[in-house]
């Protein structure tokens, strides 16, 4: 595993680049286009191509005019979510001092995939375990209960789980579900990768142009999957400076990235 600025990086699969990349244009794309960016990532043509048609058969793209391609906005939850961090932080309400909760101690883990999504739906929406099956998080999202529920389904919640809320807790269950969420690692963690985004786009402006394209792909991939995955607690729990000053860098960085994708595309194919 590589690291920019001291952020880990990964190198995305096909199919996770060109999500990436429709989200990060927020238009449309050419497959010329694309699998030019996939080149530049050491994905071959032919591998991009089968990405392409598989997230097209999944609903995850729509085609376009002239072999085009964008992001399906009605599509799968999980790629809705992806494309939404920028507006993340809107999500959060004030907190009465509920909580949301999941009882899934009767969801089969026999089948894997269904386990993976399941689990997968909990922790994008920040929940975690107060007792051997029960999740919980803070009630302070947007739309309350309906909604949450709503988010968890079409994620992947199982449907053999239980959505509810709770009220007065006492005191020692009310202590330990503050407890539950590492919020010293959460803001060094902020902390860290806005710090890697402003060394990173400094280096940017000297950087020749393919060099510092496929940086920024990188280090905003990794940064956006941290920002997906913030539970965004409420202030009761965790400072929330340190999000809002990622999320203010993120979107600066990536505007720039934006540019620096465009103006590197309009360069004749070598």
């Amino acid at each position: 595993m590589d690291k920019i600025c001291n952020v880990q990086v990964v190198m995305p699969s096909a199919p996770d680049l060109i999500l990436d990349l429709l989200v990060a244009d927020g238009g449309t794309l050419s497959s010329q286009a694309l699998c030019r960016a996939g080149a530049l990532m050491g994905i071959g043509e032919s591998t991009l191509r089968v990405g392409l048609t598989r997230l097209a058969a999944d609903g995850k793209i729509a085609r376009g005019e002239r072999g085009s391609y964008m992001l399906n906005r009605a599509g799968p939850a999980l790629s809705r979510a992806v494309d939404d961090w920028r507006h993340k932080e809107a999500q959060a309400v004030a907190w009465q001092g509920d909580w949301l909760a999941v009882h899934d101690a009767g969801v089969a883990r026999a089948d894997k995939t269904a386990w993976r999504r399941h689990s997968l739906a909990l922790s994008l929406r920040g929940f975690a375990a107060l007792r051997p099956g029960l999740q919980i998080r803070p009630d302070n999202l947007a739309g309350g209960l309906e909604a949450e529920r709503t988010q968890l389904e079409a994620l992947g919640l199982s449907a053999h789980a239980l959505v509810f809320r709770i009220a007065d807790l006492d005191e020692a269950a009310q202590s330990a579900a503050r407890k539950l969420w590492n919020v010293r690692t959460l803001e060094a963690d902020s902390r860290r990768l806005q710090a890697g985004l402003e060394r990173s786009e400094k280096r940017l402006r000297t950087q020749p142009l393919e060099v510092a394209v496929r940086e920024s792909l990188l280090l905003g991939r990794a940064v956006i999957a941290h920002l997906i995955r913030d539970p965004l607690l409420p202030a009761e729990l965790m400072p929330t400076a340190p999000r809002t000053a990622l999320l203010a860098a993120t979107r600066r960085y990536q505007d720039k990235a934006r540019q620096l994708w465009r103006k590197w595309l309009a360069l004749p194919v070598a």
